[in-house]
């Protein structure tokens, strides 16, 4: 079949049409790739080095934790030491089992002698080679061994220890070219600020860690004992055991702490540190390298905070803050200058007092022989009044010298064979009641004359001698804690006794 002129013409329009159009197509698609591999393009996608968008140190943060430790690492020491421990150990093979004490009282007990090794670490205070360490680090030591960053070691005297704060002072013979450390103000020190602290936890010497202030006037933790006095630092860098009795420094160099414990489920640590803060160190050293002890302030009085419900009966607002007086010495500071059972203090020495803990540790820290400005509320009056501050040795002496019998208020003797066959006892051991005084401390909690006491907190009592000791022991914690078995029932049982 032949095509006819006109059909010729159509197809090679046609085709002209396809090829103009794939021109067309084809030059749209490589300008969209050339596009997108534009040298603007690729420059924008490329990976972008950390160093152009972190903001430049330029020597300042990072070498200030550096210059800081190059130069208080040489006063910080790691303190060995080796001693032993008198530990009393039940001979019955039941051991405390309860159903066995049960029906055969309270394991005998004999002591042994265990020995103890301790490390920890330590900060040079003076040119003298007095060392600042925790009282827990040196309180069993018969030996302690002081290494220098040098590596040479010097066997260290013990000054002074102070277990109501946790600090300790030893002394090693200066040395030459010895460095030692300055304390700085820790009243003036912020939450936030950065820290470093420097010890040997676990044993590894001058470990350097770093953290940050947490928080201030930590006072309720309970690590010290109802005696103790804290107001800790508490800081995030990390402290190991080990670190205990290290330093804690700021970044101009001071020591702001001494660093005590850890809060922690694994003994490790968890950034809940704990310092003894400078101010108090450097006062408690200064008293133990000068007298061997510290000498604390005492006012003669039982306190207790104003809690939200005192604060409402008392009609003296929601948010009052002050402690109340429970009891008072009758010759003590406070009786002889007018201040009475009831009033409520407010301020000592011109500063607000909100808690016990503050009253307690700012009456600690004054000098005995010091007067001073109580002000307390009494009916809603404000007063004031002038008080000479006492030595709280001297009252502690004066208590120690009581036996534990006037302490309680009663009086005990030995059970012999005949007053246990008595009373259906099968074994002749404890004490027995044999006078309660009216009105005393004994009568208070229920005590009455025949119930037998067989321990004084861990320890077994046999005789009245034995039973005086252990109570006097005990009443520095402030409470005894007996296991007794009550004439009116045969029960057996643990009481808290408190003792003022």
């Amino acid at each position: 079949m032949i095509a006819t002129y006109s059909e010729v013409i159509s197809v090679k329009k046609r085709r002209s049409l396809y090829f103009i159009m794939g021109i067309i197509i084809t030059s749209v698609v490589f300008f969209l790739l050339g596009m997108g591999s534009s040298p603007d393009r690729g420059k924008a996608d490329e990976a972008a080095p950390v160093s152009t968008i972190i903001i430049k140190d330029e020597g300042g943060f990072s070498s200030a934790i550096r210059e800081v430790a190059d130069a208080l690492t040489p006063t910080v020491v790691h303190i060995d030491i080796s001693g032993t421990v008198v530990q009393r150990v039940p001979e019955s093979p039941f051991g405390n089992d309860p159903f066995f004490r049960y029906f055969f009282g309270p394991p005998q007990e004999r002591e042994r002698t265990v020995p103890v090794q301790a490390l920890g670490s330590g900060l040079i205070i003076s040119k003298d080679g007095y060392i600042i360490t925790n009282n827990h680090v040196v309180q069993n030591a018969d030996v302690i061994n002081v290494e220098l960053y040098d590596g040479t070691s010097h066997e260290a005297v013990l000054i002074g220890r102070d277990p109501k704060t946790d600090l300790a002072v030893v002394k090693i013979e200066p040395v030459a070219g010895m460095k030692y450390a300055d304390f700085g103000d820790s009243d003036k020190c912020g939450v936030g600020e950065w820290v470093i602290a420097i010890g040997s936890p676990r044993g590894l010497d001058w470990t350097v860690t770093a953290g940050i202030i947490s928080a201030k006037n930590r006072r309720n933790i309970g690590a010290l004992g109802p005696t103790g006095y804290e107001d800790f630092i508490q800081t995030d860098a990390a402290i190991n055991p080990g670190n205990s009795g290290g330093p804690l420094i700021n970044l101009q160099g001071k020591v702001i702490g001494i660093n005590s414990l850890i809060v922690s489920a694994s003994r490790g640590s968890e950034g809940l540190g704990f310092a003894i803060p400078s101010n108090m160190v450097k006062a408690i050293s200064d008293s133990l390298i000068r007298h061997g002890k510290v000498v604390r302030g005492y006012l003669g009085v039982n306190i207790q905070d104003v809690t939200s419900e005192i604060a409402k009966s008392l009609k003296l607002g929601k948010n009052f803050k002050g402690v109340i007086v429970a009891d008072i010495l009758h010759d003590g500071p406070a009786a002889m200058a007018g201040i009475e059972q009831g009033d409520i203090i407010i301020a000592f020495n011109g500063g607000k007092i909100k808690s016990v803990t503050e009253l307690r540790q700012v009456v600690a820290d004054t000098a005995p022989g010091t007067m001073i400005n109580v002000t307390i509320l009494r009916n809603k009056k404000e007063m004031e009044f002038k008080v000479e501050i006492g030595e709280l040795e001297k009252i502690e002496q004066v208590a120690e010298a009581r036996t534990g019998d006037d302490l309680l208020g009663l009086t005990v003797e030995k059970v012999t064979q005949d007053i246990a066959r008595k009373i259906g006892l099968k074994r002749a051991i404890g004490v027995i009641i044999t006078e309660i005084k009216p009105e005393s401390t004994a009568a208070k909690v229920g005590l009455v004359e025949g119930d037998i006491i067989f321990r004084v907190g861990n320890r077994q009592v046999d005789n009245s001698r034995e039973f005086s000791s252990l109570v006097e022991e005990a009443v520095r914690e402030g409470e005894v804690l007996l296991l007794v078995r009550d004439s009116r029932t045969g029960r057996v049982g643990y009481m808290v006794v408190p003792v003022k």
